[in-house]
């Protein structure tokens, strides 16, 4: 069995304390979610029923159970044991889905790697993580090549897609492989991934969940937010490598639904795949939303009768997106929260009433929060500050002690996120901690005036940041990426100071505004804003003597 260096491990002292209200996160201590994902499901007789689509491809569930059986052999061949990590650096396809149940089936920890990333970040997560083996697509090989030089544990590395010279092809690896494979017995406290942070604030950092916290998280999303069920069919763009986007294999696996995988997002491809494979719940980014519905006439040019609901996270999504969604495709879309450090936590619902909609709603049932001031103390309703959550689940940081004692208070997880409740439970995201703007003296929540800006009809995307000055210590200032058919202009910079200045209290209004393409705005590979970078290059051109 393989260990885990002591020193990756958060120290239990600052472990989050758990709360269980709910019959389904109350889980057997045993738990292989190879066993529980996948072979569960050909056990009840769902062998034959379509478990991925993929282009053209449909995969059956005991086809895919001896996939994952093959590979999983193939790999315990290759030295991989129980507690060993293995990186996953592909594409969405069938392969990562496979790759995954394959490890947990070994009791091995699936190693989240974007696709995009280069060399260096790869050796930094290899080396971080102390991967033994790596899986690769061909076509995003080369920075692999790069880095492999400088990997000090990962020894095997395995393409799929196409054969490539010195390196170990998938295809011919699980050839000859059994198509049985007894699943290694795991513990719901053993760990069931690593999954690096965004990159939104500086350096990334390891986060793992264990077993049994994403089974409770998945179980409560599934129950009491989709209302998920075996028959549904789930799609969607976000690489399986974003928190997000992992969702769909956990989704998939604890409902026995069919997982419907889209490789590359374009609207009009997006819109054709909800239409050729049935799509019932359909889960995006929120600007994805709405480069959706800037398809002309698409409810028109395709049958989208198949969706019962979407959901949008990973940033937040402005209320008239969802208005726009109900209105022309006759379905309800929530907005969530969550990260890769605490799964889901809060989300709008079905029905949420319009003028709720730019709020984040309520937390998930099974999950308690409070709202604290800056010395942890629960502030009153109306009144902004950090939102702490316990849930079934917790935030756990490897090889970041100092991450973990930082992230948990008094056994409650901080979430870094300013909200405010109103009078009828609904929490509005305000912003983060890491995004409070200092000016005269104001602390001003980045993330609020970034809401409030995109309320205007010109503004598709925006990021405010502090910006040095001599008399107020720091100005707001907003970099705004415009619609198409809007023009920068000195009068539209005027009429967004005066629409923000209507909305929320005018001592927050941008006093900068800078029009910008999507292109100039840094971003990490998932394509959130790296609003730390615009910070930093507003220190350097801003001259203060």
């Amino acid at each position: 069995m393989g260990k885990i260096p002591q020193a990756c491990i958060p120290p239990r002292d600052y472990f989050p304390e758990k709360i269980f209200p709910l019959p389904e996160v109350r889980l057997p201590r045993k738990l292989n979610l190879g066993k529980f994902f996948l072979d569960r499901h050909v056990d009840n007789g769902r062998g034959s029923k379509v478990a991925i689509l993929y282009r053209d491809q449909r995969i059956t569930f005991t086809e895919l159970q001896k996939e994952v059986n093959r590979l999983a052999n193939a790999l315990r061949h290759l030295g991989l044991e129980k507690n060993d990590r293995m990186m996953l650096r592909i594409p969405n396809r069938p392969e990562f889905v496979v790759a995954c149940l394959a490890c947990w089936k070994l009791g091995a920890i699936p190693v989240l790697v974007n696709h995009l990333l280069r060399a260096e970040e790869i050796i930094f997560r290899a080396n971080d993580s102390e991967a033994k083996a790596l899986l690769v697509s061909s076509d995003t090989l080369s920075e692999v090549v790069k880095a492999k030089e400088h990997f000090n544990f990962t020894n095997q590395i395995i393409v799929c897609g196409r054969k490539e010279e010195g390196f170990l092809f998938y295809k011919d690896l699980i050839k000859n492989q059994s198509e049985q494979f007894e699943a290694v017995e795991c513990d719901k406290e053993d760990w069931m991934r690593i999954i690096y942070s965004s990159g939104t604030t500086g350096k990334p950092k390891g986060i793992i969940t264990s077993i049994g916290d994403g089974v409770a998280a998945i179980a409560v999303a599934s129950k009491y937010l989709l209302e998920m069920t075996s028959e549904d069919v789930l799609g969607g763009h976000p690489a399986f490598t974003f928190a997000f986007g992992f969702y769909f294999i956990l989704f998939f696996g604890y409902n026995g639904c069919t997982l419907s995988i889209t490789e590359h997002f374009e609207a009009e491809s997006m819109l054709q795949v909800i239409q050729d494979h049935r799509i019932s719940v359909l889960r995006c980014v929120p600007t994805v939303f709405r480069m959706l519905l800037a398809v002309e006439d698409a409810e028109k040019k395709y049958d989208l009768s198949s969706l019962r609901l979407c959901q949008g996270a990973g940033e937040w999504m402005p209320g008239t997106v969802v208005k726009a969604w109900r209105k022309r495709f006759g379905v309800d879309l929530l907005d969530s929260v969550g990260s890769g450090d605490l799964n889901s936590f809060l989300s709008t619902r079905k029905g949420t009433p319009e003028d709720k909609l730019d709020s984040s709603g309520f937390l998930l049932p099974g999950v308690e929060g409070k709202i604290v001031d800056a010395q942890f103390r629960e502030v009153p309703q109306g009144v902004a500050g950090e939102l702490l959550i316990r849930a079934p689940w917790g935030q756990y940081y490897w090889r970041r002690p100092d991450k973990q004692k930082e992230g948990i208070k008094d056994g409650w997880n901080r979430t870094g996120l300013i909200y405010q409740e109103d009078e009828d439970g609904y929490c509005w995201l305000k912003g983060r901690n890491d995004e409070i703007i200092v000016s005269s003296g104001n602390k001003i929540p980045g993330g609020e005036v970034e809401a409030t800006l995109l309320t205007h009809e010109a503004v598709l995307e925006t990021a405010v940041v502090p910006s040095p000055d001599l008399i107020r210590g720091n100005i707001v200032k907003a970099f705004i990426v415009l619609k198409k058919g809007y023009q920068p202009s000195v009068e539209l910079a005027e009429e967004l100071k005066k629409h923000v200045k209507e909305k929320i209290e005018s001592y927050k209004c941008p006093r900068v505004i800078e029009f910008v393409s999507r292109e100039f705005l840094p971003r990490t590979v998932t394509g959130k804003i790296q609003r730390f970078i615009l910070r930093d290059e507003e220190k350097k051109v801003s001259v203060i003597p």
